[in-house]
């Protein structure tokens, strides 16, 4: 078993910079650049770089072999992909900028040697591996909600991303729109729309203007019955 403070601040954006800066080459295998809101790239199973975000937002997709696919909203600090083995590279996926980003483009190869090198306890590849955990258990939750559910579930699963001005107030991420949501909820705009208005006539959201602000996030997980639902094995 592991102590997760000490693979959080070991697998910090900081850190792995810092480990990546201990080669000479450094600035030969890592280029930091920026990737404008709207801006998309386009993978199939080859993999040359990894991208380590350092400020904004985006969004990752992939598609397995069955076609389903899958979005993640990832920030700074993590990194969107980072396959364990050469099997779990998804036939397709893309990375879509929700906000301006700024990144660090990583030559694979690099990486993953210098990880050998530097993190033999594979905390980096175990934080990674954390963390698509819990967003593949919050998928599989999510599947089992109705329509009206998943979009309440959406919104608490954006807290972690937004500002937190109070305990139970917080502002959700600028990105947000009624077509994120919907999309992230598996549900049309229409029905998204009408859902939110509900919650704006109770109070609980305040979506007038950007950033959405969720103002009474106990009140909304009660609406979710948040504490019925199943924890991560």
């Amino acid at each position: 078993m592991y102590l997760k403070e000490t693979i959080d601040n070991f697998a910090t954006s900081a850190n792995i910079l810092k480990l990546l800066k201990k080669d000479a080459q450094f600035n030969h295998h890592c280029i930091e650049e920026r990737f404008p809101m709207g801006q998309d790239l386009l993978f199939d199973k080859r993999r040359d770089h990894i991208y380590l975000i350092a400020s904004g937002y985006v969004k990752y997709t992939y598609e397995g072999e069955t076609g389903k696919k899958f979005s993640f909203f990832v920030q700074a600090g993590d990194l969107p992909f980072l396959p364990l083995f050469n099997e779990d590279v998804p036939t397709k996926s893309r990375l879509e900028a929700l906000t301006d980003v700024r990144w660090w483009r990583i030559d694979f190869s690099f990486f993953k040697q210098m990880l050998l090198l530097e993190d033999p306890r594979n905390y980096i590849l175990l934080h990674y591996v954390a963390r698509t955990r819990r967003e593949l258990y919050a998928l599989a939750v999510k599947d089992r909600l109705n329509s009206k559910e998943r979009i309440y579930f959406s919104l608490l699963s954006l807290i972690d991303l937004g500002f937190h001005k109070d305990v139970n107030v917080v502002e959700l991420p600028v990105f947000l729109t009624y077509e994120q949501l919907a999309e992230l909820s598996n549900t049309s705009k229409g029905y998204t729309s009408k859902v939110l208005l509900g919650l704006r006539e109770e109070k609980i959201l305040i979506s007038n203007k950007k950033p959405w602000i969720i103002s009474d996030v106990k009140k909304l997980k009660e609406l979710l019955g948040a504490d019925s639902l199943p924890e991560p094995f």
